[in-house]
Order: structure tokens, then sequence, then C-alpha cells
């Protein structure tokens, strides 16, 4: 499938683009007007009998007549062998006649167009226009079509320079499983993504009869080619990327912690085999035991030592019944340090971001899981800032597993395409920090594709540098920032390709300097890079962070416990990002309230120390429960009136007439 407009830098290229269209109609209709009001046209002279378009007319009257056009003519009982024959004649030669549309495709000298319309039963002659697809909303927004290869023919060639679409780079899905024959999830050979699929459920089967894995899956990998019938692209993030499917939720989304490590586990052995750069978690766990002893997040911890990226969903929790904020809500394996965790935000169908938000569903910070001490009962709670970034998570529409649960619960969630072949190029809508997750996965694959020798603390440093601060949201809603993947990818190529392999003091940019200017655009808004770290209670600041290679990036240091030693010359750290009593909110792409000289943090911001209510439920056992993945009615996630009010759940309500135009529409 041709990536078309995927491409598009920025707003301002599709208004010149737009601009220099409409200019050029209008051009045409003034010149077709003073043609036919002035003098007698070549077509008029002819007495054609076809209409011709006017940017045709246009390029009739300002070309020259020995210039080679292509053209498509709509026959009305011709005889498409003599119209052969007469461009032939003209000429031009023909291509073959499609019977089921009646038009066929020419190419001629420009002077013999006039002769051309003389036919008898031909309808209509129009030139043979450049078409480009429509970027997918989640690429132009995150800025990623900006970073796709070159496709020849296409709008792409001229904005796309950097040849990345995630290939030769695996991503671990650990999910409900993916339906590996989803025509998106194949290449143009028919060859699979899915490159390994594995059961850790006992139940046997790799298919994904719950839906959930498939969705996400798409929103990684996904390369939209089902949805080209309509002019829509529903394209994943690194369409090139292959997946590894390990299946640790059953058919009705649940599971237990132990298949998740054994997954992980396995996604160790086999990381160098595959290629496996990237592990998605995009589950939920109850937080109960401290990262330091939980057993999802210990595997974690490994993973990312083993010089795996984690990317885990943040939680749907940022709410309670009544529709208010919940801080500390961050699920497990989220609560990791180790981890990248996602929050989401609400694009509300628009590319450009100044109007994006978080989403109100999305799991807040601090972390509260905590460790009790055997003798004194004393109870010490991780307070680590989550999430790390966010990324859209709202309504986005991705690939359907056929007959899956969520969709025979809810039909609504269908997508139709019009194109649903053997069942097996549907899409759906989901919306929540899973589908998040799915895209920052995506992002990562990019990033690795760019420069494979990245470590994880070096992509998580990146990803937050490059991110945007949001205005109005606070650091336990939107981490380091909303994500950036022209940013972030242009970071990682800037990087020495060996960085993992260089001592401290290094210089870590291939060039010496950061690429310039420290800002991206998309579609048509500039905004500046947050270029600062989130680490333990504070912030780091400087260039030095990316320029100098740092004791931090090694694979073994757990990111933002202490060691502030690791940071060399030139990155400075302001404390004082949140206390108990207050936390900072981003304004003017800075952290708003922070006195960062005085000594004494100054704020206004949102009071979370009440851990009770900050925790929002009480929390069960280790099994990810019907709490967590289940599609009742007092589900917590799945819920249409369940934790969360009735217009903030995964589903985000069937009865809000948004979602009925979101669905409709397909954005």
């Amino acid at each position: 499938m041709s990536r078309g407009a995927r491409s598009d830098r920025s707003q301002g290229n599709r208004h010149g683009f737009w601009g220099r269209f409409v200019r050029a109609a209008t051009n045409a209709l003034v010149a077709v007007l003073f043609i036919t009001l002035s003098f007698p046209s070549a077509f008029a002279e002819k007495g054609k009998k076809a209409g011709v378009a006017s940017d045709l007319r246009e390029e009739f009257r300002s070309g020259s007549p020995s210039d080679r056009v292509r053209l498509v003519v709509t026959l009305n009982g011709a005889d498409p062998v003599y119209v052969a024959n007469r461009v032939y004649e003209l000429g031009g030669k023909a291509g073959r006649h499609l019977k089921n549309v009646d038009e066929m495709a020419l190419e001629l000298p420009l002077g013999s167009v006039p002769d051309l319309a003389e036919i008898e039963g031909l309808e209509y002659i129009a030139p043979d226009r450049q078409v480009t697809g429509l970027a997918s909303h989640i690429e132009v927004t995150t800025g990623a079509s900006q970073v796709y290869p070159v496709s020849g023919g296409t709008l792409s060639t001229l904005l796309s320079l950097t040849g990345l679409d995630g290939s030769g780079v695996a991503v671990a899905i650990l999910d409900s499983g993916i339906d590996a024959d989803h025509f998106d999830l194949k290449d143009d050979k028919g060859r699979r993504h899915v490159v390994l699929s594995s059961d850790f459920t006992g139940r046997g089967g790799l298919d994904d009869p719950y839906g959930h894995g498939t969705n996400v899956a798409g929103l990684i990998a996904g390369d939209g080619s089902s949805a080209s019938t309509i002019g829509r692209d529903y394209t994943g993030i690194a369409p090139g990327a292959n997946l590894i499917n390990f299946k640790v939720l059953d058919e009705n989304g649940r599971g237990y912690v132990s298949s998740v490590v054994a997954a992980i586990d396995q996604a160790i052995s086999l990381r160098y085999y595959y290629n496996i750069k990237v592990i998605n978690l995009s589950l939920a766990a109850p937080p109960v035991d401290s990262y330091v002893n939980d057993p999802m997040c210990k595997a974690v911890e490994r993973a990312t030592r083993a010089g795996i990226v984690v990317v885990a969903a943040a939680g749907n929790f940022g709410q309670d019944s009544n529709g208010k904020k919940v801080y500390g809500g961050i699920t497990s394996p989220g609560i990791s340090p180790s981890a990248i965790t996602v929050g989401a935000t609400n694009t509300r169908g628009t590319d450009v971001r100044s109007d994006d938000t978080v989403a109100p569903y999305s799991s807040r910070g601090p972390t509260l899981a905590h460790t009790t001490d055997p003798v004194t009962g004393q109870v010490t709670y991780d307070n680590l800032v989550k999430p790390d970034l966010v990324a859209p998570g709202t309504r986005l529409v991705s690939l359907e597993r056929y007959g899956n649960l969520l969709v025979s619960y809810y039909p609504v969630l269908h997508v139709d395409t019009g194109n649903n072949v053997n069942n097996k190029s549907r899409y759906m809508m989901l919306t929540g920090t899973s589908m998040a997750s799915g895209v920052v996965s995506g992002a990562v694959a990019l990033m690795m594709q760019a420069n494979p020798g990245l470590t994880p603390n070096q992509v998580k440093a990146i990803l937050m540098y490059s991110a945007q601060i949001m205005d109005g949201e606070g650091l336990f809603e939107q981490g380091a920032g909303m994500l950036n993947i022209e940013g972030a990818v242009r970071l990682a190529k800037a990087a020495n390709r060996f960085a993992y392999a260089l001592p401290a003091g290094a210089n870590l940019m291939s060039l010496g300097a950061l690429p310039a200017p420290a800002q991206t655009t998309v579609a048509g808004e500039t905004f500046a890079w947050s270029q600062g770290l989130i680490w333990g209670i504070g912030m780091l600041r400087g260039e030095a962070i990316l320029t100098t290679q740092q004791l931090a990036y090694a694979q073994s240091l757990i990111w933002g416990i202490g060691r502030l030693d690791s940071w060399g010359v030139g990155v400075t750290y302001y404390d004082g990002l949140f206390s108990d009593s207050y936390v900072v909110f981003g304004k003017g792409n800075q952290w708003n309230y922070v006195s960062w000289t005085a000594g004494t943090p100054q704020s206004s911001g949102l009071i979370w120390s009440d851990r009770l209510y900050g925790s929002g439920l009480i929390w069960a056992n280790q099994l990810i429960s019907n709490d967590f993945f289940d599609v009742s009615s007092t589900s917590l996630i799945w819920g249409i009136r369940g934790y969360g009010g009735s217009d903030l759940s995964l589903i985000w309500g069937l009865q809000d007439a948004g979602l009925i135009w979101g669905i409709a529409n397909a954005w």
C-alpha cells in the first residue's frame, strides 16, 4: 500500500499544497471563462462532445502541444477498441478497458486532447491526477508521519526522508493473543508480521477471541491496507515491525501474573534470535507490592537490564465513581521505575496538538504500591512519578479480530469500512491507556530501527527530552509530557550508534551537538521540546543530558532511583516537583508554580497525599481479575456505568453521541 500523505511534516506544508490547489483551480476557472468569452477555444472549434476537466483545460492553454499527458476517460457507449485505435492515430497509447467502471487510462500529446473530445461516446476526460492517501490520525498528531520511508509517486517522496517503519525490529506483545492472519498484519507478499506465537495461559490456542491484543497489535504494526478502499488510513506507528505474540490473557481477557512473568522471561531468552527490542504490556494487576517486590516489576527490571525497552499502560483509574480526580491509581507493572509507563490523551479527533488533553480516565501518579515493616507495621509508599509520558489513547481505530468478545458484547465498537473480505480486514474503536501504550511501543520500534545501540534508559531520556509539556496538566497526569515521535526519532538518529559501549563523559552525539532546532511542527503548529528529564522528585536540565554519555544510561541502573552522581558536568538537578501538599503543572512548555532558585517551590497544584483516597479502591490479590479485564456493566475498565462514570470507561459511553459520531465518521 502506498503510504501517501503519511509524511506530512506540517500543516504549513498541507496549507501550501491546498493553497496552490485553490489558486490553480481559481486561475483555471478564470482562464476558462476568459477563453470562452473572449475567443473560441480549441475545444469549441472542434465542436467537442465529451466533458473536459477544468485543470486539463488550463494545462492545454498554458502547455506545449507536444507535452504528453496521462488521462482517464469515462466511456458512455463508445467502443473501447475504436477509442484505443483513435488514440493511437493521435500519437498516444491506451490502457485496457476497465469494464466494471467503464473507464480507460490513456496517454497522448496535449495538443490532441480536443480531437479526443470529438470521439462519439466519450463522456468525460480528466487528468490522471496524483493520488495521496489520507494520513493516519495518530501518525500525524504524534509526528510519526514525518519519519516514514520515501514512497515513489506520492507526497511522501517530498516530505519524508528518513526511511523508517520499524523494519527488522521485533515487538513482543503480551496480551490476549493476535489474529496473525489479519490482512493488515501481512506484507504485500502475504508474509505475516507475527513471526512467533506462544500460549502462556495453558488453555491452548494462539488466536485472540477476546479482541484486545489484535487491536493493540494494529496500533503498533498494522499497515492500514484494509481501509484503503474508503480513503482512510488506520496504519499503526511502525508498520514494518515484526510482532511476537505471547498470549497471557484468556478468552475473557483474564490471566495471571505468573503467565506474564513467564512470557517476559521467554522474551529475554529469545531477544537476540528475533531482535526483540520492545515488550508491550497493555495489561494491569493490582499494585499491592512495592516495585521492589512485585513479581511483574522484577521481571520488567530484568528485561530492561537485558536491553529490552518495556512499555506499560498506566491504567484506567484516573477518576472515582463520582467523577472526581484520583491520584495514585497507577497499576502494576506500570509502577515499575524500569518501565516506560504511558498515560492517555484525548486528541479530540484532530491532528493539531493544542486542543489535546489528558484523558480523565488515565491513571495518575504517584505510585502508591508499598512495603510494610514486619516488626513495626510501618507502611512506606514508593511515591514514584508516573506516568512517564502520555500518548493518544482515546477513540483510536485499529484492528478487529472477527467475532471477538468485546464486539460481540458491544457491536457499536465495530468500524465498518465496507471491506470485510474473509472477515480478516475488520476494524474496531477502543479507548484506554492500553492503546496509548501500543502507540509508544511503535514509536520505540522506530527509534530502535534508527539507532539499535540505544539502551532502555537512553530511549526513556530521549522520549522525555523531546516531549511537549501540556498546558494545564499536572506532573502526575502527563509525566514529562506528550509523545513527540518526530523529535524522538531525530534525537535517536543523531546519537552514536555504539552509545551503549561508550565510557561516561564521551561524546554521545555523532555530530557533536544536538540536532537543532529543539522543536517540532505538527499540523501547522510548532512546539518546543521539554528539554528536560524527570528524575526522582525533580527535573534534570542541560544539553549534556544527551550530548555526553552518562552513567545513568548503563542498563544496570534503575531510572530515577537516587544516584544523582550518575549525571555528569553540564546537567543540573532542580528539586521539588512535588511534595505531600502539591504537584506542579505545565504551562508554556514549563513546569509552573515552581521557583527553581529560591529553594522552596511555590505551587497551587493539586493535593494527592490522602493515600487512602488516592488508591481509589481496595486492591485484591495478584490475579488479573474481573475488575480489570471484564465487559460486565460493573467493570472498572470496560463498564458502561462502572468505575469512572458513564462516559469515562474504555468503551467511552455507548450512549455518547460523540462516540456514535466518531464511529460513523471513523475520523
